[in-house]
């Protein structure tokens, strides 16, 4: 999946940075851009956590699967200059993720409900850990998400069961 392009300027140590992020290449002050996968990776289900040194220290560049990248450094949001504070996913969560595991053994398995249920679940959680919204309208986003999936899954079982019979 390609990066969204971004530019990011900042302050380290007195020294004026600009870290850029095109097509998946990295460029610290205007140098050649570097591939991100050469950069020293953590990931987990819905980020990817990129580690890039300036001034002996790591600026790490966050990308989530259905936001906006971000680059923190020293602790600190380099757009905004705010403590950055790692996305969590809250506990209600799982109850959408339990229903999207009913839809796939009861609607689309296998592969095609597979990749659906991944999909619709990472985009779920990445809603769910936007704090920028209230509670209750990430908990109807994702029952929204929830239901809409779950309709175009039983119209696709539907649609495959009139094929086969």
């Amino acid at each position: 999946m390609a990066a969204k392009e971004m530019v990011w300027n900042f302050e380290a140590q007195g020294i004026p940075y600009r870290i850029e992020l095109k097509k998946n290449k990295v460029s610290v002050n205007r140098a050649e851009p570097v591939a991100l996968n050469s950069f020293k990776r953590k990931s987990n289900f819905t980020e990817s956590n990129y580690s890039i040194m300036i001034e002996g220290k790591e600026a790490i560049l966050h990308i989530r699967q259905f936001g906006a990248p971000v680059l923190s450094y020293d602790g600190r949001d380099c757009a905004t200059g705010e403590e950055y504070i790692p996305p969590k996913m809250p506990g209600w969560t799982w109850v959408f993720i339990v229903l999207h595991a009913i839809d796939f053994f009861f609607l689309i398995g296998g592969a095609v409900g597979g990749m659906v249920q991944f999909l619709i679940a990472a985009a779920m959680v990445t809603v769910a850990s936007n704090t920028k919204m209230s509670t209750g309208v990430r908990v109807l986003a994702c029952l929204g998400m929830w239901l809409v999936s779950t309709v175009v899954q039983f119209i696709m079982a539907f649609g495959i069961a009139l094929l086969l019979y």
